[in-house]
């Protein structure tokens, strides 16, 4: 540390070691996305077959923190068979194919009736039924893709 005095009343200190060239914090940056990357692959896959956990947002999530961590990563989730259409179809606004819109609305469906059946207070009974009601004509009004055809 070096003390430089100009113009009388003013003083600086200026730090004249050699710049560090540590890389721990760009490691310690990557393996935390990794780590939150990996979580939300985890979630968005499990969103597949949980109706009311989304699968898209923690794909697309997981991608961005993939592409900031790990390309080799980056690169399995994209190319994935099951987990890349997600991706792919959010990024080229294609929709949803007639496969999944069936999948999701027979999960939600059965999601939405054993909590009706199981829900003890009618209120709570006729806001399941809403609920289902609200995401069944949303995914039916969603933009319906062609199936992919890749060999």
């Amino acid at each position: 540390m070096k003390i430089v005095t100009w113009r009388r009343y003013r003083t600086a200190r200026i730090d004249t070691s050699p710049p560090s060239d540590d890389k721990t914090g760009v490691r310690v940056r990557r393996a935390v996305f990794l780590v939150l990357g990996i979580i939300n692959v985890a979630l968005g896959a499990a969103g597949i077959v949980l109706p009311l956990l989304p699968t898209t947002p923690f794909l697309i999530l997981a991608a961005y923190l993939f592409a900031k961590s790990d390309d080799r990563r980056y690169r399995w989730l994209m190319e994935h068979p099951h987990l890349g259409p997600y991706i792919h179809a959010f990024r080229g606004k294609t929709g949803l194919t007639k496969a999944q819109k069936i999948r999701i609305g027979l999960s939600i469906s059965v999601a939405m009736a054993v909590s009706i059946y199981f829900a003890p207070i009618l209120l709570v009974k006729c806001m399941l039924a809403g609920g289902w009601a609200f995401w069944t004509i949303m995914l039916v009004r969603m933009k319906t893709a062609e199936p992919s055809t890749s060999a």
